[in-house]
Formats: C-alpha cells, sequence, structure tokens
C-alpha cells in the first residue's frame, strides 16, 4: 500500500492547490472595491508563487 498512500495524498495535494486557485481567480475577477470590502489583499501584497529552489550542486564558498 505504499503507492497507493503516496497517490492518495498527491491527489489531495493537487485538488486543494486547484481549488484554491479556482478561488483566487473568482476573487481577482471581483472589482476592485469589492475585493477591499472583503478584505481580499492587493496582487503587490501577495508573496510571489516563484520561490528560488537552492542549487544542490553549489558548494560553500570558503
Amino acid at each position: 500500500m505504499f503507492g497507493y498512500s503516496h497517490i492518495v495524498r498527491y491527489a489531495r495535494l493537487w485538488r486543494a492547490s486547484r481549488q484554491r486557485s479556482l478561488m483566487e481567480r473568482a476573487m481577482f475577477d471581483l472589482p476592485v472595491e469589492l475585493q477591499k470590502d472583503i478584505g481580499w489583499p492587493a496582487p503587490r501584497d501577495l508573496p510571489t508563487m516563484i520561490t528560488r529552489q537552492p542549487d544542490l550542486h553549489a558548494r560553500p564558498i570558503h
């Protein structure tokens, strides 16, 4: 059952990510005034989706 549990976990993560993305898209489609009333942050206040991955092959500089 090792493989099955991993598949289920990734399916749940994918589903949660998809639902979050659909909700964000719906929120950004609303007028700015309504977004402010709801308390939705402005696009510049949201964290960037691109995160820098550390280079696995990098060595520390001495």
